[in-house]
């Protein structure tokens, strides 16, 4: 396990370094562009330690990583704290709201429940924000203004000074997805999503890892959304909405759950392709509701896990030798010789 934990760990460094690299050289045009590839790969990717390694399917999401972001604008202009005090205490809130809603939720993973749940602790912080303008900004949302000024580092513009925290965001999440995997905590969130039943009788309560997974995933989207609020000057309810969750899972689900590059190929399709392409918003969600229903269809592994099933298969030697070896024709046959 120590050595498959060091072998997907630089990989993680490695696709850091290169997003690193895209980070100082990417046009100017683009910058904005990259930050949503970054937050959004960060998001799914967090994701995953609920829908891959536990079968969780959250409806509500995007919640904590609104939350994250109205947090972080909360304390920052209401409270007066500066920005990295209030996104660190922005994540910790997160956490909090995770482990309130998570114990009812958690136990019901199984169905639909678990999805109702989360979708109406998203469906509840919006109603809040819209009808508490005076604090949360209605649904227009809140601008944020953190006295950016001049002296960016290297020149940069403020976009790309955000692109730097964005890599640094998400190579953590990836690091803390790769470490949980190949952690005992890992093992366990597998035998629970094997089979729940069993796992009590080896002595652990499966709620336990559930609630830690889905307190953990939540709080990495909080991390995301303390970032994407002062990037882009403001946060409205439509961060929290159920489409934001349900693009989410479409991302993982077509890109191919339980594998980091599967989440981030299915941010790159649902993401970057339609911005590159000025694709029409309708279009792309036509988009989403084909590639789903092809993946669904044809490969409920996702791109991904189709392309990795296809490689061991081209690999694999056509003419396997027979169990017990190679016949040598050179050997007589019976009564040769007599």
């Amino acid at each position: 396990m120590s050595a498959r934990r060091t072998r997907h760990g630089a990989g993680v460094l490695a696709v850091g370094v290169v997003l690193l690299v895209l980070a100082f050289v990417v046009p100017e045009n683009r910058v904005l562009l990259l930050n949503a590839f970054l937050a959004y790969g960060a998001l799914v990717v967090g994701l995953d330690l609920l829908v891959g390694d536990l079968r969780m399917m959250p409806a509500g999401h995007a919640a904590f990583f609104g939350a994250g972001g109205y947090a972080t604008v909360l304390l920052y202009q209401k409270a007066g704290l500066p920005l990295p005090v209030a996104g660190v205490l922005a994540v910790l809130i997160v956490g909090l709201l995770a482990a309130l809603i998570g114990l009812p939720a958690v136990g019901r993973s199984a169905g639909f429940s678990f999805a109702i749940i989360t979708f109406a602790f998203g469906e509840l912080l919006i109603q809040l924000i819209a009808n508490v303008p005076g604090f949360f900004g209605g649904s227009s949302g809140l601008t944020i203004d953190w006295g950016v000024g001049s002296d960016m580092p290297f020149d940069f513009s403020v976009y790309r000074y955000f692109t730097l925290w964005l890599v640094v965001v998400l190579v953590v999440v990836m690091l803390v997805v790769v470490l949980v995997r190949n952690s005992h905590l890992g093992l366990r969130m597998k035998a629970v999503r094997a089979d729940e039943n069993g796992t009590r009788g080896l002595g652990f309560n499966p709620t336990t890892y559930k609630g830690i997974a889905f307190v953990l995933a939540s709080m990495l989207a909080g991390l995301v959304g303390v970032l994407w609020a002062p990037m882009n000057g403001f946060i409205s309810p439509d961060t929290l909405g159920v489409n934001q969750s349900i693009l989410l899972l479409g991302m993982l689900i077509i890109g191919g759950v339980g594998r980091i590059t599967g989440a981030l190929v299915g941010v790159a399709l649902l993401v970057t392709l339609p911005a590159l392409f000025d694709m029409d918003p309708v279009l792309r969600t036509v988009l989403v509701g084909g590639l789903l229903a092809v993946v669904a269809l044809l490969q409920p592994s996702g791109i991904v896990g189709g392309l990795a099933t296809l490689w061991t298969r081209l690999r694999r030697p056509k003419n396997p030798p027979p169990a017990d070896g190679p016949v040598d024709a050179t050997l007589e046959p019976a009564g040769a010789g007599r």
